[in-house]
């Protein structure tokens, strides 16, 4: 594989043993850099030397399900406009971004509609940056569409450009979506905008899984909303939540009443001091610590009130 020129990265030990697992797997890699002299979507896109211009180019190249993969460079960036500006339509296919401490690729939203859609099953996302910078909100950052079962988004960070160029909404997802995964993720929201949640959901889902992950909110509503319908099986560990906003009382996790599953080792507040933490009547609470007073250390969420014989 020749190496990009312009690229100007150290790559990680994690990108090298990355990189180097892609020759062994089945499938055809992309390649992704609007910093390349040569890049253009009417590429083949194959190598560094000759890489398409955009995500969506590369996306369109991969074929259903065949193990594809669409490398993206560190210093790629674009503008979306529309919610199909980056459609990631094609089956099973592995967006991966390389990244060098804070340079990432990014992908900044200019107009409401600007979001990443995920519209097929088995898609994966790594290391990718959205940044709002469109006056008056982005709708959503990025939005799984009902046939969007199977996602994993790894590592993905979310910015506002000001609390008046900001994601309402972080991340939407559809009704009755199967095996979501959000881990290592870090959500941002500046002070003082208008978002009403960080992540919602639309209806049902199966087997949610949301992983070592941080939000920092100033939602209107609760942060994560699954309220509408019922999560089955759902797996929350290592989340770490807090909302900023101090005059409207959702709640830092809202779930279903018949929502099933385990929230473990998960730490969250919320600085309204009446608010609610937790709603999941008919999950498991495990080892989770909430506060709605600054300064002052985490209770257990629910509280105890039972004894193990």
């Amino acid at each position: 594989m020749a190496r990009n020129p312009g690229l100007n990265l150290a790559y990680t030990d994690g990108v090298q043993r990355e990189l180097h697992a892609l020759g062994r797997t089945p499938g055809t890699t992309y390649y992704v850099d609007s910093g390349h002299a040569s890049a253009s979507n009417n590429n083949a896109g194959t190598s560094w030397d000759r890489p398409c211009a955009t995500i969506d180019g590369g996306n369109n190249k991969c074929t259903a399900s065949q193990g594809d993969k669409v490398i993206i460079a560190a210093r790629h960036a674009e503008n979306i406009t529309a919610a199909d500006s980056i459609d990631m339509d094609v089956a099973g296919v592995e967006f991966i971004g390389l990244r060098n401490g804070n340079q990432m690729p990014t992908i900044s939203s200019t107009a409401a509609e600007g979001s990443i859609t995920v519209a097929a099953a088995n898609v994966t996302i790594r290391n990718i940056k959205m940044q709002a910078n469109f006056t008056g909100g982005t709708t959503a950052g990025i939005t799984i569409a009902a046939a969007g079962d199977g996602c994993t988004l790894d590592g993905i960070v979310m910015r506002d450009t000001a609390n008046t160029k900001e994601h309402l909404l972080h991340l939407t997802v559809a009704t009755t979506v199967d095996d979501l995964t959000i881990q290592n993720c870090d959500f941002v929201h500046l002070s003082g905008g208008s978002a009403t949640n960080s992540i919602l959901f639309a209806g049902t889902s199966t087997y949610l899984r949301i992983i070592n992950t941080f939000i920092f909110a100033d939602c209107t509503d609760s942060v994560v909303d699954h309220l509408v319908g019922a999560a089955t099986d759902a797996y929350i560990d290592g989340l770490t939540v807090y909302n900023e906003d101090d005059q409207t009382a959702g709640y830092v996790l809202d779930f279903h009443a018949s929502s099933t599953g385990i929230v473990t080792n998960c730490r969250g507040a919320y600085n309204k001091i009446d608010a609610e933490m937790t709603k999941g009547a008919a999950m498991w609470w495990i080892e989770n610590y909430f506060s709605n007073t600054i300064a002052q250390s985490g209770l257990l969420e629910p509280s105890t009130a039972h004894a193990i014989p």
